[in-house]
């Protein structure tokens, strides 16, 4: 259904004919997505993605769909400090309501559990307006810790008001 690969330069065309055909969407929500980020500001992030993702910093993934081989989306998993890490999605306009946000999110979720040992919660936080993204955490098990204010609005669709949503590592009563 879905492959989780991380990012590559060498899919920076597909990226951002993702990006533009989502463009609209994108930006109510994702300050990055307004204007449209050319080829050079774009590259420069994959790029640095990249080199984060080989300092064991922080983990960018393309969402390629199974079936076409087309490049639907991104996620992430960005480690905070006290052992913290956020899970950060989207997905391509035209591939949403496929269960890819959720399915991405919740294998980021295992993922950060299983291999990353200092990892005791994962997070998930979005604008109290974006009920597409709100719907994605109580479908995996993440519990509503709380709101917060955001800076201010920064997109059309923000209203400044966010939902923190959490997972918290179950402990093994085996060891």
């Amino acid at each position: 259904m879905l492959i989780l690969r991380r990012w590559t330069a060498s899919m920076i065309d597909q990226l951002l004919e993702s990006i533009e055909a989502s463009q609209p969407d994108l930006a109510r929500w994702l300050p990055w997505a307004d204007p449209m980020p050319s080829r050079t500001v774009e590259l420069g992030v994959v790029t640095g993605a990249e080199r984060a993702f080989t300092e064991d910093r922080d983990y960018a993934y393309f969402l390629i769909e199974r079936a076409s081989g087309d490049l639907v989306g991104c996620a992430g998993l960005h480690p905070k400090s006290g052992g913290v890490v956020e899970i950060g999605y989207w997905v391509r306009s035209d591939r949403t309501r496929r269960g890819y946000a959720t399915l991405a999110a919740g294998s980021l979720c295992s993922a950060a559990f299983r291999h990353l040992p200092e990892v005791e919660k994962v997070i998930i936080r979005m604008d109290q307006a974006n009920a597409a993204s709100a719907s994605i955490p109580p479908k995996l098990g993440f519990s509503l810790e709380g709101q917060e204010t955001l800076r201010d609005a920064l997109t059309s669709g923000q209203t400044g008001k966010g939902w923190i949503w959490s997972a918290r590592r179950v402990s093994d009563p085996a060891h």
